[in-house]
C-alpha cells in the first residue's frame, strides 16, 4: 500500500523511528439486523523498532469505547482517538471519483468553447451591424459629388455593400443562435457529471484521526484491522414458488434487502449478512415469585365504597395502589446464528434505497391440499407443507412475493421457521372449490338457533362443491365453543366425526381430512347445545 511519512507537530508523540498515514476505507462489513461492525484494513512494510500508524480518515462519529484494533506483524502499545485539530488530509481520490471530476472539468471547457463560438458569431454579427451603421451614413452625407455618373456609382455601391452586410449580419447571427442551442446539452452534461460525483461521494463530515504505537520485533510487514459499528440494516425477502406437477416442490428463493446510513460509502467491500442480534437481550429475564392473599369480600365491599365517597378535599391524598409483580421484559429467540457471506464484492451508497442481494434457493418436497373454512370464506385456498431440511433457520420476512407454477398470485409476509421444522405457505384462493355454510332448521321451527333463559342451540352445515376436473385433498376447519367453567356445559356432534380436535392445541378448533373429487359435493354438519345454571347471563 502507498504511504508516505508527516510530521504531526499538533499530536504530542513519544520518540519514535517513523510515523506513518495510511488511507483506509470500508473493506469488510457485517451486517445485523439493527446495526453493522465495518472494518478497514491497512498494511505497511517497516524496520525493527517503534513506529506511529496514523489513520487520518476515520468517521467522526467513531466511538472510542467500541473501536476494536487488532495488529499482526507489531505488537500494539497505546490507541488514541482524536476528532478535532486533526492536520490537513491527503489528496487520495479512487479512480472512479478522479474520472467524475475529470468529466466535471470536461464539461466545464465544453461550455466554455460554446460560449467563445457564440462571441465570435456575435463579434461577426457586430461588425455587419457596423457596416451597415457606416453605409447608412454614407446615403445621406450633404457632401456627395453632383456629377450624375460618380453618384450613381456610389449608388451601387452602397445598394452592393448594403445587401452584403446585411447578409453578414442575419448569417452571423443566425450562426449564434445555432450554437447557443447547443448550450442547454452541455450544461445538462454538467449537471450530470456533478450528479455522479455526489453520489461517489457524499457530503465531507468531519473526520477522527486514529494514532496507534506499535513495537515492531524485526522488519515486515505490518497489518492493523480496525473495526467500529454502524447504522446499518438488513432484511430477508423471498419468492415462494411451488411447483406442481408428478411431484410437487416449493422453492424459496432467498435474497436480503440491505440499508446503511454510515455516513460513508461502502465501494467494494466483501458484505457479510449475520441472523445474530448482538444488540438484543443477552441476559436471562427475571422471576418474581407472586405474593396471594385472600380477604373477606364483604369487608372489601365497605372498603371500596368508602373509597369512593372520599370529597375532593381528600384528592391531594397519596392514592392506594394494587401491589403488582414488576413487568419482566419479552425474550427475544432468533434462533442458532447463521452468516452469509456474499461471494464479490458490493458497492452500497450511504443513505440510498435498499440494495437487493441474491443468496440462494432451497427446494423442498411439498404436500399440496386445499384449505377450508366455509364460515369465513366462500373458496378454498391452496396450500403447501413443507419440512425445513437445512441446517439453517428460515427468517421471518415481512415482503415474500408467491407464485404458482411460475406465474405471480400475490404477496405476503413469511413467518420464521426453525432448522427441521414444518411449515405451511399459502399459495391464494382455488376457485374451483366452493363453501357455504347455512344456518339450519329445527323441529321447533326456528331458524337455526334456539335460546332460552339457560340454554342454546345451534346447527350448521358446511358444504364442499369441487367444480373443477382434478380431485383434491380437503382440510375442513370449523370452530365450536369451549368453557373453563363446570356449570357450563357444551355438548357438540358432527356428521361425519371430525378427524383432529384441537387443532395445533387451540381449544374447539375442529379439522375434518375429505377427499373431494372432481365434480363432487361433501356436506359436513355440526350441531351444538350450550347449558349454564338459572340466573346467569352466557358471554
Amino acid at each position: 500500500m502507498r504511504y508516505f511519512a508527516i510530521t504531526l507537530a499538533a499530536l504530542p508523540l513519544p520518540a519514535l523511528a517513523d510515523t506513518f498515514s495510511l488511507p483506509s476505507a470500508p473493506s469488510n462489513v457485517t451486517v445485523y439486523n439493527s446495526f453493522a461492525v465495518v472494518t478497514r484494513e491497512v498494511s505497511v512494510d517497516v524496520s525493527a523498532g517503534a513506529h506511529e500508524l496514523v489513520l487520518p480518515d476515520l468517521p467522526q462519529w467513531v466511538d472510542a469505547s467500541s473501536l476494536r484494533v487488532s495488529i499482526t506483524g507489531a505488537k500494539l502499545g497505546s490507541t488514541r482517538l482524536r476528532t478535532d485539530a486533526l492536520p490537513p488530509e491527503p489528496d487520495n481520490d479512487s479512480a472512479a471519483v478522479a474520472a467524475a471530476k475529470e468529466q466535471i472539468e470536461n464539461a466545464k471547457r465544453a461550455l466554455r468553447d460554446l460560449d467563445d463560438r457564440i462571441e465570435d458569431a456575435s463579434v461577426a454579427a457586430n461588425a455587419a451591424k457596423a457596416r451597415l451603421d457606416f453605409l447608412t451614413g454614407l446615403a445621406t452625407n450633404n457632401d456627395l459629388p453632383g456629377n450624375p455618373e460618380e453618384l450613381a456609382a456610389i449608388g451601387q455601391m452602397v445598394e452592393t455593400q448594403t445587401l452584403a452586410a446585411t447578409q453578414a449580419q442575419i448569417k452571423s447571427q443566425r450562426e449564434a443562435r445555432k450554437v447557443a442551442e447547443e448550450r442547454t446539452d452541455l450544461e445538462k452534461k454538467l449537471e450530470d457529471a456533478k450528479a455522479a460525483l455526489a453520489a461517489l461521494t457524499p457530503p465531507v463530515d468531519p473526520k477522527s484521526l486514529l494514532a496507534l504505537t506499535l513495537a515492531v520485533p524485526e522488519a515486515g510487514t505490518v497489518v492493523a484491522s480496525i473495526n467500529y459499528p454502524a447504522r446499518a440494516s438488513w432484511e430477508p425477502t423471498y419468492n415462494v414458488m411451488l411447483n406442481t406437477g408428478d411431484v410437487d416442490t416449493l422453492t424459496l428463493g432467498r435474497a436480503a434487502l440491505i440499508y446503511q446510513n454510515s455516513g460513508e460509502n461502502w465501494e467494494g467491500v466483501t458484505l457479510s449478512l449475520s441472523t445474530l442480534a448482538p444488540s438484543g437481550q443477552v441476559i436471562p429475564s427475571e422471576l418474581y415469585p407472586p405474593l396471594l392473599r385472600f380477604d373477606d369480600p364483604q369487608e372489601r365491599a365497605k372498603l371500596e365504597r368508602s373509597v369512593s365517597s372520599l370529597s375532593a378535599d381528600s384528592a391531594g391524598a397519596p392514592p392506594v395502589m394494587m401491589e403488582m409483580a414488576p413487568a419482566t421484559p419479552e425474550p427475544n429467540f432468533d434462533g442458532p446464528g447463521v452468516t452469509y457471506t456474499l461471494p464479490d464484492t458490493i458497492t452500497i451508497a450511504q443513505s440510498a434505497e435498499g440494495a437487493r442481494v441474491e443468496l440462494d434457493a432451497l427446494d423442498f418436497d411439498a404436500r399440496v391440499f386445499a384449505r377450508a373454512v366455509p364460515a369465513r370464506d366462500t373458496t378454498a385456498f391452496l396450500m403447501a407443507e413443507a419440512t425445513n431440511e437445512s441446517r439453517e433457520p428460515l427468517l421471518a420476512a415481512s415482503s415474500a412475493q408467491i407464485f404458482v407454477d411460475g406465474a405471480l398470485v400475490g404477496q405476503s409476509d413469511f413467518a420464521a421457521v426453525a432448522a427441521g421444522a414444518e411449515f405451511t405457505q399459502a399459495f391464494g384462493p382455488l376457485e374451483d372449490l366452493r363453501l357455504s355454510y347455512a344456518l339450519l332448521d329445527r323441529s321447533e321451527g326456528d331458524r337455526g338457533l334456539i335460546t332460552r333463559s339457560n340454554a342454546r342451540t345451534q346447527e350448521v352445515r358446511m358444504t364442499l362443491e369441487n367444480l373443477g376436473t382434478k380431485d383434491w385433498n380437503v382440510e375442513l376447519i370449523e370452530a365450536v365453543p369451549y368453557s373453563e367453567q363446570d356449570d357450563l356445559i357444551i355438548q357438540w356432534e358432527a356428521q361425519p366425526n371430525a378427524d383432529v380436535k384441537d387443532v395445533d392445541d387451540r381449544r374447539g378448533l375442529l379439522q375434518w381430512n375429505l377427499s373431494l373429487d372432481a365434480g363432487e359435493t361433501q356436506e359436513v354438519t355440526v350441531a351444538q347445545t350450550i347449558r349454564w345454571p338459572d340466573g346467569k347471563v352466557l358471554r
